[in-house]
């Protein structure tokens, strides 16, 4: 019996790696014609599903516990824990535009598979509607949606797979769009250790609709990720390093301004080629830390840092704490509460809430 559990064990270890590489291999040709940001179609589906992820700098994968935005954000870590598991999420952003998640879990002991439902949105408000001599005709209104149907698995102790479901609508105004996408991802979780790597697939789909008939149909926001989290053995803190954008190397975009000026201010000096290279490796890079307290985390601290946001929304000669993010937790009862905010320029920042609990707690008294 032992034989037969090793020979499993070394299947397992076989297949593991072949089924991270064959989505590599599906996403070859997507890769190597990806474009930079803000050249595809439902961009707001990169959005952090919610506040923790959110102080985190906008990514944590590799962490497996009770909380079910993670697998939202990661489906190879839905887990028991997640049973009768409801989450809401809503981000306030600048502008009056408002995104969120709102999801439910749902273990089945049987098939020894964890799966979600859930919504992720967006409502970018009401728009002034005029003529093409800026008279007021009317008012409008533009939102998008993604309807998530998700399922994760674990291989043994140690492996898991999973995989999340996309449906996604486009209204703006009178012009609508529709897409699919699917979220591929495994993981290592090692419970004793606390220690957990992963990779994810996410956005991997088409579009369905275009905005006006024969239109020409936009990429989606494909984003291969990396993720390592490890909690500390004598200290109450989780750190996390999710590497993001794999998919595409060349994150950097011409700026105008970038130029070094010289000591004297006269002559600008051109980035060098080692700097332009540090740049853009750290902007495919997120970095979190958790601090918890409590046998169950009934609290915790976060502080996150994102260098492409940093990069992007920075103002020359203007202090700023644009790319950094930071958040609180806290559990009443049978409830969670989390707050994060994410700074994204001078001019404002994120502001997200979650509410969060699981049903099978209050059977329990």
């Amino acid at each position: 019996m032992r034989k037969n559990l090793l020979r499993k064990s070394n299947i397992l270890r076989l297949i593991f790696p072949i089924f991270l590489t064959i989505p590599l291999s599906i996403l070859t040709p997507f890769a190597a014609s990806a474009q930079i940001g803000g050249q595809y179609i439902f961009a707001f589906l990169k959005q952090a599903p919610s506040a923790r992820l959110t102080g985190l700098g906008k990514s944590q994968i590799a962490q497996k516990d009770d909380d079910l935005t993670i697998g939202f954000a990661n489906p190879a870590m839905y887990n028991s824990l997640m049973h009768n598991s409801l989450s809401y999420n809503h981000d306030f952003l600048l502008g009056k535009i408002g995104t969120g998640y709102f999801g439910y879990g749902y273990h089945l002991d049987k098939w020894k598979t964890t799966f979600q439902a859930g919504i992720q949105y967006i409502n970018y408000g009401d728009f002034k509607q005029t003529d093409e001599l800026g008279n007021i005709s009317g008012t409008f209104k533009a939102s998008e949606y993604a309807l998530t149907l998700g399922a994760g698995r674990a291989i043994n102790e140690r492996l898991s797979v999973g995989l999340n479901l996309k449906f996604i609508t486009s209204s703006l105004e009178a012009y609508t769009a529709s897409g699919i996408a699917a979220d591929l991802a495994g993981a290592y979780f090692d419970p004793v250790k606390n220690m957990g790597f992963t990779v994810v697939f996410k956005n991997i789909g088409t579009q369905l609709k275009t905005y006006v008939p024969e239109g020409k149909k936009e990429d989606l926001p494909l984003d291969v990720q990396i993720g390592f989290s490890k909690k500390l053995n004598r200290a109450p803190f989780r750190f996390s390093i999710v590497l993001h954008d794999l998919n595409r190397w060349n994150l950097r975009y011409d700026n105008p301004f970038e130029a070094e000026i010289s000591l004297l201010g006269e002559t600008p000096r051109e980035t060098s080629s080692f700097s332009k290279f540090t740049d853009n490796l750290f902007r495919h890079v997120n970095l979190g830390g958790e601090l918890v307290f409590g046998k169950s985390e009934v609290f915790r601290l976060r502080l996150g840092y994102s260098h492409q946001v940093r990069k992007e929304l920075n103002v020359n000669n203007v202090r700023s704490m644009a790319g950094f993010s930071f958040g609180v937790g806290f559990k009443v009862s049978h409830f969670r509460f989390d707050y994060g905010i994410g700074q994204q320029h001078v001019a404002g920042a994120m502001n997200h809430v979650s509410i969060s609990t699981n049903f099978s707690e209050f059977k329990k008294g």
